[in-house]
């Protein structure tokens, strides 16, 4: 049945009252709307379409899209407080219609937009998570072709630049490095092997890159369309080469630790190492994959030039020649292995491929079919015994540091056994010792019970063995009641590991009895204290004879020691024993620096208790059998009565001054004094009482003079030098202005080539009526007076002024070394003096080196590390001057800038025959380059004193064996014969 005309148009406004989110809008060629559908009158905010227009923003953009003939387009138009997106689609109606020309379709697209606008971000984010990977990640299609690689996989298969969108692993593979070509076409088989699979696939493959082969762990994981398809696949590879080549040093380590386990067993479980040798160097050639091994003892020949390594045991692998058949020994001097010595003494191991020796040594190794090998040095009791000689297959691969880091712990197990076994002797000998001895000997554990006495314990204080073993002894267990004396002890042995003083005790029988006793604390290697030695005599005589003189004496109140008449009668009655004995008595007479300044300011009440304590460090600095007296004031003096050298009486000195130059705390204050001793003998400077003390006065006061805190004994010319010094004081203020000093320079050389690398200046004062006045001489009065500062300045600038000459002439030196007092440090801006002499010499400041003396540092030290740090900044080098011999304290040293430490001459002068001077020295030099400063050693004068040095390990040195100080223009030449003989 046919509709009728208003049946068809209740159903189009039905229909377009249905279109939600659809705007139909009729419109004029000027824009007046004739009809709007529902939801096209909301969005233009519109009730009725009677004589309405297009919004602007709507009606301009469709005039705009119907000139360019445009009929489908999108805008944006705010609905209420929303912007909306709209598709537009535009009819045109011919002819015109209800008076409209256009129909206007507006299709709300906002929520669609939206989604597609997030899912791009979504899409764009993962493209830069996939890129910014350390993975390989590559997207390919059902083909095979490739859609997208992130940087990491570019960049590994040498893909980067080349446009990969669309080809296969067979097209890429032409365009990559050759030796990619087939790992890539290896890939597209493998990719479509995934495929018909259908499940994921994980595998390590190695990449066989141009710098080496790398292992990836690839993923590859096959993608289908719902209908089984293939839609793409996703490969994702994690390079994991250092991973592999971990696990495999780790096996490898764990082989060998294995083997030192079970040669370090056999050789602590054996009687004799020697009866287990030969299994160990199996145990040892098996793990390290080694074809022969061997074991060599340095020969005892003293005659010999150099030690000679001689073989004891050695094994082979089977169906290889035995080391014995070439290697009876190795003669280092004649088999042109020289080099090999100072290595193995040193405790190195030497280890390569024959080809990476020097002709001599290579030409040996291959006279004896040695190919690849290691050699590790043996040492027993600090000295080198002899070597493990371990041979490997030429085709094994070259030793790893795990594996020489094991080899080397069982040479120190072979040391360890051979020294034990070699100990049961010197055992047997310490046990006669022990037994023999008159002085009673005690031995406890770590937790201080007695495991061990001797007879002569027994015989001093009745106890028998059964009576002590288990017990604490009573020098160790501390006395509530007394507990000083023990707090003591243990602070002396915990910071020290060795305490000696006196004790009362208790005999067995309960009766006192005074004993000096010595305590050490035994440490094993690791520096753990397992055991405590004590070793004690017994002093109840000499203690008696003391109390009854002090019965008979007149002490200080102050500090309880002898007064002035008692020292007077004393004295007098040590003189007349002296004279009837023909026995020399040394008086010191001991003044405390800076204690009026101290006593001034802080009060008496402190003041007294300074010389409380002053008297408590003077009384343990001397020996028992002298007489401490307190003058008055500041003035102390130590009487001792048996003379046997003047140098007894010097050593007591200099004990007193160390000991009172370390701080001082009292009511929480830190003080800081010294002392000037002055030391008179008798009979040669007075026969009275009165005459000695005076002498011992004059000398102090020549200390004082001399700049305090020292010793002097007296002579008959102080006098005399008084007056002198007083001439030479005026001289040296005209010095500078009358242009008589001079500057010469010592060469310093590195020890390992002996070229020449740098140079001390050192003042010369030319005098033209006194000649050449010694430093030693002038310098101390210059730091009294003051006068140093400008001397000093002047030495600086002509030294920057000289090195930047040699430097600016192409000579190869690296530094001039300047000495700077601790004058110049605390009275003067000496940081702002160094850079202006910088400045106006226009001195490279690495060229320049300054040194100080180590007591410097001690004094003042905070204002000293802050100066120091000031130079630092400035580029100059820095060095602490004749170390060793002051009381410098670590923890301050590692707080300074430093550069360079040099050994004092006073420790060189007898290297390397005294024991004592090379162990100082080797002590200084292992804790200087522990701290990473350089060394440097003065007073060098013999090949034998510059052998030992370098050997140590010291870099540097300075003396006349290399050359006296020289004026400039002879050290000048000295640098162009140098030079010279380099070109050569």
């Amino acid at each position: 049945m046919a509709l009728t005309a208003q049946t068809e148009s209740d159903l189009i406004h039905q229909l377009l009252h249905a279109m939600d989110g659809v705007a139909v809008i009729a419109f004029d060629a000027k824009l007046h709307i004739r009809y709007a559908s529902p939801y096209g009158l909301q969005i233009l905010s519109l009730k009725s379409p009677s004589r309405a227009k297009l919004p602007a923003s709507i009606g301009q953009r469709v005039l705009a899209e119907l000139q360019k003939n445009n009929l489908k387009f999108t805008l944006q138009h705010a609905v209420g407080n929303a912007l909306k997106s709209f598709c537009v689609q535009i009819a045109t109606l011919e002819p015109a219609t209800a008076g409209a020309d256009y129909v206007l379709y507006m299709q709300d697209v906002t929520e669609r937009f939206a989604s597609e606008y997030e899912l791009r971000s979504m899409l764009n984010l993962l493209r830069k998570l996939i890129d910014a990977s350390p993975d390989y990640i590559c997207l390919k299609d059902g083909a095979g072709r490739w859609l997208h690689a992130n940087t990491s996989g570019l960049s590994l298969l040498h893909l980067n630049g080349v446009n990969t969108q669309g080809k296969t692993d067979r097209e890429l593979a032409d365009l990559t490095h050759p030796n990619l070509r087939d790992f890539m076409q290896h890939w597209q088989a493998a990719d479509e092997y995934v495929w018909e699979t259908g499940q994921l696939l994980r595998e390590e493959e190695t990449v066989p890159l141009p710098g080496g082969d790398r292992v990836l762990d690839v993923i590859k994981v096959p993608l289908f369309h719902d209908d089984g398809s293939r839609h793409g696949i996703v490969t994702l590879g994690r390079d994991i080469t250092d991973r592999k080549q971990v696990e495999s040093q780790l096996r490898q380590r764990s082989a060998i630790l294995d083997a030192l386990i079970s040669c370090d067993w056999l050789l602590h479980s054996s009687e004799s190492w020697q009866k287990v040798a030969v299994g160990v160097l199996e145990l040892l050639g098996l793990a390290s994959h080694a074809s022969r091994a061997a074991l060599l003892k340095n020969s005892s020949d003293i005659e010999a030039e150099a030690p000679i390594s001689e073989l004891l045991h050695h094994w082979n692998a089977p169906g290889f020649k035995p080391l014995s058949d070439g290697y009876h020994c190795i003669d280092y001097l004649r088999d042109g292995c020289s080099r090999w010595l100072n290595i193995l003494q040193q405790g190195s191991p030497i280890f390569g491929n024959a080809d990476d020796f020097p002709p001599d040594e290579r030409r040996f190794l291959l006279n004896h079919d040695s190919q690849s090998f290691v050699i590790i040095p043996i040492f027993v009791h600090a000295h080198w015994w002899g070597v493990i000689m371990i041979e490997r297959d030429h085709a094994a691969s070259t030793v790893t540091s795990q594996e020489l880091g094991a080899l080397m712990s069982i040479g120190r197990s072979f040391g360890v056994a051979i020294q034990r076994e070699s100990s049961d002797h010197r055992l047997h000998q310490a046990k006669i010792a022990f037994e023999s001895t008159a002085e009673g000997i005690f031995i406890t554990d770590d937790e201080l019970r007695t495991i061990a006495i001797n007879q002569g314990f027994t015989d001093i204080t009745g106890y028998t063995e059964d009576d002590v073993l288990g017990n604490i002894p009573n020098v160790l267990e501390a006395d509530l009641k007394k507990p000083e004396p023990h707090r003591e002890i243990w602070k002396a042995l915990t910071r020290e590991g060795r305490w000696r003083g006196e004790f009362w005790n208790q005999r067995k029988n309960n009766e006192q009895y005074a004993e000096w006793v010595t305590l050490t604390a035994v440490n094993n290697e690791e520096g753990k204290v397992i055991n405590y030695v004590g070793v004690f005599a017994d002093i109840s005589e000499i203690k008696h004879s003391q109390s009854r003189l002090n019965e008979l004496v007149n002490r200080d109140p102050l500090t309880g020691l002898p007064n002035r008449r008692l020292m007077h009668e004393l004295l007098d009655h040590a003189i007349k024993y002296a004279e009837r004995e023909q026995n020399e008595i040394a008086l010191l007479f001991v003044d405390l620096d800076r204690f009026k300044a101290i006593n001034d300011t802080l009060g008496h009440q402190m003041g007294d208790k300074l010389l409380f304590e002053v008297s408590q460090r003077i009384r343990a600095a001397v020996r028992d059998s002298d007489a401490v007296a307190r003058l008055g004031g500041d003035e102390f003096i130590v009487m001792m009565d048996v003379l046997r050298e003047r140098e007894d009486a010097a050593k007591v000195a200099k004990k007193i001054i160390s000991s009172l130059q370390n701080e001082f705390l009292i009511d929480g204050r830190e003080l800081f004094i010294s002392a000037s001793v002055g030391i008179s003998v008798y009979p040669d400077d007075s026969l009275d009482v009165d005459g000695l003390i005076k002498a011992a006065d004059i000398a102090m006061y020549q200390v004082k003079n001399k700049g305090k805190n020292n010793h002097c004994f007296y002579s008959a010319d102080l006098s005399q030098n008084a007056v002198e010094r007083f001439t030479l004081e005026n001289q040296l203020r005209r010095a500078l202005a009358r242009d008589q000093f001079e500057v010469y320079y010592q060469a310093q050389v590195s020890l390992e080539t002996g070229r020449i690398i740098g140079a001390e200046s050192l003042i010369r004062w030319i005098h033209p009526e006194l000649g050449v006045v010694s430093p030693a001489k002038f310098i101390p009065l210059a730091e009294e007076t003051g006068l140093i500062i400008p001397i000093g300045e002047w030495v600086l600038r002509q030294s920057a002024m000289q090195v930047k000459e040699w430097h600016d002439q192409g000579f190869d030196i690296d530094w001039v070394s300047v000495n700077v007092s601790g004058v110049q440090i605390q009275r003067s801006n000496f940081a702002d003096t160094v850079y202006g002499i910088l400045v106006e010499t226009d001195c490279e400041s690495h060229l320049l080196e300054l040194e100080i003396t180590e007591s410097t540092v001690m004094h003042n030290t905070e204002y000293v590390i802050d100066v120091f740090d000031r130079i630092k900044h400035l580029g100059v080098r820095l060095a602490i001057d004749d170390f060793g011999t002051g009381y410098s304290s670590l923890s301050h040293l590692k707080r300074l800038p430093l550069d360079k430490i040099k050994i004092d001459q006073s420790f060189v002068r007898d290297l390397p025959n005294n024991s004592d001077d090379a162990a100082i020295a080797t002590a200084i030099n292992a804790m200087a380059q522990s701290l990473g400063f350089t060394v440097i050693a003065e007073g060098v004068e013999t090949r034998q004193q510059a052998s030992f040095l370098k050997k140590i390990g010291c870099q540097q040195g300075q003396g006349y064996l290399y050359s006296r100080p020289v004026t400039a223009s002879e050290f000048t030449a000295l640098l162009r014969a140098e030079q010279l003989n380099n070109k050569k």
